[in-house]
């Protein structure tokens, strides 16, 4: 175990990371050669496939990782994300016939479901690399994917200029990969046994839980995007995109800073430490807001003529929109650190609930705020939204922990 950690955590850092800013250097390149409204389109369709892949990896590689009781063998698990897979392509043609877009603008939310649908495939054979302590092996595997697919984009789009194409190439990078790397490399790490589709069934319910909370954290963060897509052109669908993107930037510093303390936080609520307990999360919390205001202060000086300058598009309008966007992004990261700490003290159920009032609230001033306000008042949807959902969790986890340590 010892010898692979540092090859784990090193190599999982890059994959994960190179992955989260994808669709950054995705959009750059869009922006430059094909233009705002290639963009905005791409934004929109990103945004839904990674909606749609949270159906795809369902209860993922936690769980399945997790699985120390042996509820589903390999096998079990493989078949589990056939299904997930299937469905959740299924979802995604469900949805296109019923909002009737252009032909291209189909083609291109099939094409990035597709995409982020091999993704969520090898999130199950990343599942037994690690069960075998080889992390490093996904990660490798997430690097090679994501500098290869950038690669491939921008020299397909230089030359085409043809979103759909560009697209294509993502595709087929991701299912050359999975044949040629994450199914050999996983083979040997998985053992083929009998499948019992009950217990592939049955999943289904023992997981719907964490699919649900990885759903609706997908859904409350791009809530405002879905709405601009039924209101506004794609050129403002670009520019809320760009605007939201540095918001990434804090969500990945709480998972760097939580990932490493997690094994203690859960040990010393075992060891019923709570007063040590309660000072790891504020640890955290610290860090973040004082990172946050950081970002907060960069982003107020160099923010606007840096990310005018990447995406070629002049921002200087929506200087006080980034400022507000990443206060909104300290809220909801803080939100995730104080749910990391209820999930450790088995508090779940109103978390969903927490989730579900943020997922109709964001809806509610999305459509409100968008109406009224256009592009502004997309940013003053997410700030909202992204403020009740941390001051719910505020409130929840102070109520929580008074009760645990009475």
């Amino acid at each position: 175990m010892e010898n692979n950690l540092k090859k784990n955590v090193i190599w999982n850092t890059i994959g994960v990371t190179l992955n989260s800013f994808n669709s950054l250097f995705f959009l750059i390149i869009i922006n430059r050669i094909n233009g705002i409204d290639d963009g905005g389109i791409f934004s929109f369709a990103f945004s839904l496939a990674c909606l749609l892949f949270v159906i795809g990896i369902y209860a993922g590689r936690t769980y399945q990782v997790s699985d120390i009781r042996d509820e589903l063998n390999d096998s079990e698990y493989l078949v589990h994300k056939f299904l997930t897979c299937a469905i959740m392509m299924v979802v995604c043609l469900m949805y296109i016939l019923f909002k009737q877009y252009s032909v291209e603008k189909n083609i291109i939310i099939i094409t990035l479901s597709l995409y982020k649908c091999l993704e969520a495939f090898s999130d199950t054979l990343y599942g037994y690399m690690q069960k075998k302590d080889k992390l490093y092996l996904c990660g490798i595997s997430q690097t090679v994917k994501s500098l290869i697919s950038i690669i491939a984009f921008f020299l397909v789009d230089l030359l085409t200029k043809n979103l759909i194409l560009s697209c294509v190439s993502l595709v087929i990078i991701n299912l050359l990969v999975i044949i040629f790397f994450d199914r050999p490399v996983s083979n040997k790490a998985m053992y083929k046994e009998i499948i019992k589709m009950s217990r592939v069934f049955n999943l289904f319910k023992r997981g719907f839980t964490v699919f649900a909370f990885s759903f609706l954290a997908i859904y409350i963060v791009n809530v405002p995007k879905y709405t601009i897509d039924g209101l506004m052109n794609n050129s403002f669908q670009t520019i809320f995109n760009i605007i939201v993107m540095p918001a990434t930037v804090i969500s990945l510093c709480g998972q760097y800073i939580m990932g490493p303390i997690l094994t203690e936080l859960v040990d010393v609520y075992n060891k019923k430490d709570y007063f040590k307990f309660k000072s790891l999360i504020y640890k955290i919390i610290k860090i973040i807001v004082l990172f946050g205001f950081v970002v907060e202060i960069g982003a107020w000086l160099l923010g606007i003529p840096v990310l005018s300058l990447v995406y070629a598009i002049d921002l200087a309008a929506y200087r006080y929109d980034l400022m507000i966007i990443i206060l909104g992004a300290i809220f909801y990261a803080l939100a995730n650190v104080f749910s990391t700490g209820l999930i450790t003290m088995r508090k779940n159920n109103m978390q969903l609930v927490i989730y579900v009032s943020s997922a109709i609230i964001g809806w509610v001033l999305s459509n409100l705020l968008i109406r009224k306000l256009g592009i502004d008042g997309a940013m003053y949807a997410y700030f909202g939204t992204m403020l009740w959902h941390g001051l719910l969790y505020t409130f929840y986890f102070g109520y929580e922990y008074k009760k645990m340590s009475q």
